[in-house]
């Protein structure tokens, strides 16, 4: 009996050896075989590194940033504590949920401000990733700062200077002939705020140009369209086979060609930002025509492909939102200017028909059409939007318009 007793002290206690020593492995593999999750909390900011915050090799390091407070939140990503550093170490940060970053960048000694004055909302996450390149023995590690003195930006003084009010006109089915101001709305970024009908205090001067300010985009950056049409014409795509991807078009290598004229010199003011793409149809007539011509229910959101761009173009949407109608004219909102005397191209499809393509376009006297073939030549308004922590002075009227500090 005694025996039996010994012999299950025994076993009892093997077990328990061996339980201990399945935990210490699991230990040992969750907190060494398995990637480092290392997590920072700056006061309601919560950042989660997925990959590790510190950067020992070429990769993606993914990683969020989530503002659990009751109020937005200015913050910056930057690089501390390099180790080894070497020159030819290069970085890019790229986000689905913001639009960041200019491209590559090559880490520096000091100061490296991966992207500052990043925008989010109370509630929100954005997601990241950092792509680092030719790096084989620097470390240096990865850090969100909050942002407590923020200066007045572009954005935040347009809200300033301008009360945000309901449309006073049914926006899709009616054309907005008075000044209505500033109106609160959403797009895939979060709030956005556009002006609508015959808005005089939405001037801005830059790059020795003319533009009217179209809204605030859900980032932060605003949005402008030149007041003109450019100097040159142009048509959507000679190739009737390939003019879906918006990217790839003979319009849009107009459009490049008009920003390393005229804006190359001021990149750094520009954000990098997305543009629409919706290319989904019934038949042959797209989303855009059945929203916009059927439905009458305009959206700042993209249903379709975004292309991230420096340079771009309204979409029908935006039009209507800023008081155009479909086959109705209208001389009396921002968008109309009596010295355009050609059609100028949205970047939005309507429709096939016997193998032409028909872009939205608006005409000479304000009015939306979709009858022009997509490989003639006409009239096109760049749009540009500027980062959203410039700075400017002035009151957006034509004699004192916005000018970039």
């Amino acid at each position: 009996m005694r025996i039996v007793y010994k012999r299950s002290l025994t076993f009892i206690g093997l077990l328990i050896v061996f339980i201990a020593c399945i935990g210490v492995g699991y230990l040992f593999y969750d907190r060494v075989i398995s990637p480092s999750t290392d997590v920072a909390v700056i006061d309601e900011l919560s950042v989660n590194f997925l990959d590790g915050a510190s950067i020992i090799s070429n990769g993606e390091y993914r990683f969020s940033v989530t503002n659990n407070g009751s109020n937005d939140v200015n913050y910056r990503i930057v690089i501390h504590d390099i180790s080894g550093f070497d020159s030819k170490v290069t970085y890019a940060l790229s986000s689905s949920d913001t639009s960041v970053g200019s491209g590559e960048k090559t880490l520096e000694e000091i100061d490296n401000i991966v992207q500052d004055n990043l925008l989010i909302q109370s509630g929100d996450t954005q997601n990241f990733i950092l792509t680092v390149n030719h790096n084989t023995s620097t470390t240096f590690k990865l850090e969100v700062e909050k942002i407590d003195d923020v200066e007045e930006y572009f954005y935040m003084t347009l809200l300033k200077q301008n009360e945000v009010v309901d449309a006073a006109t049914s926006v899709g089915s009616e054309v907005a002939t008075t000044s209505e101001g500033l109106i609160a709305s959403s797009d895939d970024d979060g709030a956005t705020y556009y002006f609508r009908g015959s808005v005089t205090n939405n001037y801005v001067s830059f790059a020795g140009l003319t533009w009217r300010i179209v809204r605030i985009n859900g980032d932060g950056s605003v949005r402008l369209i030149l007041d003109d049409i450019a100097d040159t014409l142009a048509n959507y795509n000679s190739n009737i086979e390939d003019f879906e991807d918006t990217s790839h078009t003979d319009l849009f290598t107009s459009l490049q060609s008009f920003y390393d004229s005229n804006l190359n010199n001021y990149d750094s003011y520009i954000a990098n930002t997305r543009f629409c793409s919706e290319v989904g149809k019934t038949d042959a007539t797209y989303n855009a025509y059945t929203r916009i011509v059927t439905n009458e229910i305009p959206t700042f959101n993209c249903l379709g492909e975004r292309f991230t761009s420096k340079i771009g173009l309204l979409t029908v949407d935006e039009v209507v939102f800023a008081g155009g109608l479909y086959g109705e004219e209208n001389t009396d909102y921002y968008l109309y200017n009596e010295e355009i005397d050609n059609l100028w191209w949205t970047i939005s499809l309507s429709k096939e028909d016997n193998d032409t393509f028909y872009p939205f376009l608006v005409n000479e006297t304000g009015e939306i059409v979709d009858n022009i073939s997509g490989s003639l030549y006409r009239g096109f308004r760049p749009v540009i939007s500027l980062n959203r922590n410039v700075l400017v002075s002035g009151s957006g009227t034509i004699d004192d318009p916005y000018v970039v500090s």
